[in-house]
């Protein structure tokens, strides 16, 4: 939808900065601290942070608020929970480092410092017991332009990619930048949990399919795949010359009782020189505007191949920022992670108790919950709409884009339509749940009364 014509900039985040300093509050706002038939979730856990107080980010030209606001000419938007960045103020180690530097007030170019490097390894060496050989590590602006220099690197125009669905949507915008083409594996759903086809996964490999990007943990679904389950990947990939392209940027939002295992740790070393990894501070503390991330192999080989496609223009911040994050931001990660943990669990009741239209199963990892609206969709007409409207519009709108729509209308809360993540992506939305608690609820509880008795009529 365009961009309404006339709008009040001034008054528009005056009075949308009102309701977001409180959390985004709207009508639902005494339902905060009401019975929601999942028990209490609203006390913050014993900790030195704290996430529980709503943040404000409307005016700062937020994607995941501003321009969801712009986008459907909103007043107010009492939840963004579309794309997949936080709502938290950064850690303080972050912040402090970077004022630090602001002290000092010249920016020509940056000699990349050894101590970014370092950090990078031994955070990755005390976390997860990976040992990166410091000359295989390769700093890039992010893992998009990582990505995309080893489908250069390794996929020529016109080749297949290989992707388990449904999947992380930006991967097709890497692969439509490189001119390259997707070959979908669909995942097959068991008892509400994702897993992987492998015999699917096998046949659709080609003669011109050069590398498959494993997303692990798994964006949408949320799936930590076992040491088994990549094993099985790498040994096909290994035995058919597919490079594992493994996205594991992830990998800190891991729910209790669950395990992160990084490809690169697999016991058959064969199977791991046959893969890169890629990974940011970005998602683990909030530095998506930064623009730095990083890549390494035990294939000095390939490190060397994609390193010659790797043109990386790093700002000064984002080096510091990363640098802060990984030297003195674990307290606060491991806070926030537990935090998270908590709002998985509140949704997962919450729904349960409160929206009988959707279904929701608590994820492995990611700060992201994959919703079952199929519900929806036949309640509120959306394939009919879709249809009318893809006929009208002359381009394809999906039953998903409706259901969009229609919450961000009647509840103002927006999600990300499931099918633009690709086969099997139908019927679902995803929602990012990395956000104050009060805000969590305010949005659930909107979604309720939205969805409490859904009319055709009123869809958008």
């Amino acid at each position: 939808m365009s961009q309404p014509a006339g709008l009040d900039r001034r008054s528009f985040l005056r009075n949308a900065g009102m309701t977001a300093l409180v959390g985004a509050v709207g009508p639902g706002a005494a339902t905060l601290t009401g019975a929601t038939g999942a028990g209490s979730f609203l006390d913050t856990p014993n900790g030195k942070f704290d996430f529980d107080t709503p943040y404000n980010r409307v005016g700062t030209d937020s994607v995941k608020w501003d321009q969801q606001i712009r986008t459907y000419g909103l007043d107010r938007l009492d939840a963004g929970m579309g794309i997949a960045d936080m709502d938290f103020r950064a850690a303080p180690a972050i912040t402090k480092a970077l004022v630090e530097r602001l002290q000092h007030e010249n920016w020509g170019y940056l000699d990349m410092p050894r101590s970014f490097a370092e950090s990078i390894i031994t955070w990755n060496k005390r976390r997860y017991g990976i040992d990166i050989n410091p000359d295989s590590l390769v700093i890039t602006t992010g893992v998009h332009p990582g990505l995309i220099a080893a489908l250069r690197a390794f996929s020529p125009p016109g080749s297949k990619v290989l992707l388990t669905t449904p999947v992380y949507n930006g991967f097709y915008s890497d692969l439509t930048y490189t001119g390259t083409k997707p070959e979908e594996s669909p995942m097959k759903v068991v008892n509400g949990r994702y897993a992987i086809d492998f015999e699917d996964f096998e046949r659709r490999i080609s003669h011109d399919t050069n590398t498959f990007i494993l997303c692990n943990p798994q964006n949408p679904t949320g799936n930590c795949w076992s040491p088994e389950d990549l094993t099985r990947l790498g040994e096909i990939c290994l035995r058919r010359r597919v490079v594992v392209l493994a996205d594991e940027i992830h990998c800190d939002f891991v729910t209790k009782g669950n395990k992160y295992t990084p490809f690169c740790t697999l016991p058959n070393k064969d199977i791991v020189r046959n893969s890169l990894t890629f990974k940011a501070a970005s998602k683990s503390f909030g530095l998506a505007a930064m623009k730095c991330a990083w890549f390494f192999s035990d294939n000095m080989d390939y490190v060397a191949r994609v390193k010659a496609m790797n043109k990386a223009d790093l700002t000064t911040l984002g080096m510091i920022a990363s640098r802060a994050a990984y030297t003195g931001g674990e307290e606060w990660l491991n806070q926030c992670v537990d935090y998270i943990d908590g709002n998985h669990d509140f949704v997962e009741s919450y729904v349960r108790a409160n929206i009988p239209l959707l279904k929701v199963v608590k994820p492995q990892g990611t700060y992201l919950s994959w919703v079952d609206v199929s519900q929806v969709i036949e309640r509120i007409g959306a394939k009919e709409m879709a249809a009318e409207a893809s006929k009208a519009s002359g381009k394809t709108v999906t039953p998903e884009t409706i259901v969009e729509r229609y919450l961000v209308k009647h509840a103002r809360v927006q999600l990300n339509q499931g099918a633009s993540y690709g086969n099997g992506g139908a019927g679902r939305m995803r929602m990012n749940i990395a956000t104050s608690r009060k805000t969590l609820e305010l949005a659930l509880s909107n979604l309720a009364s939205a969805l409490r008795s859904p009319s055709r009529s009123s869809a958008i």
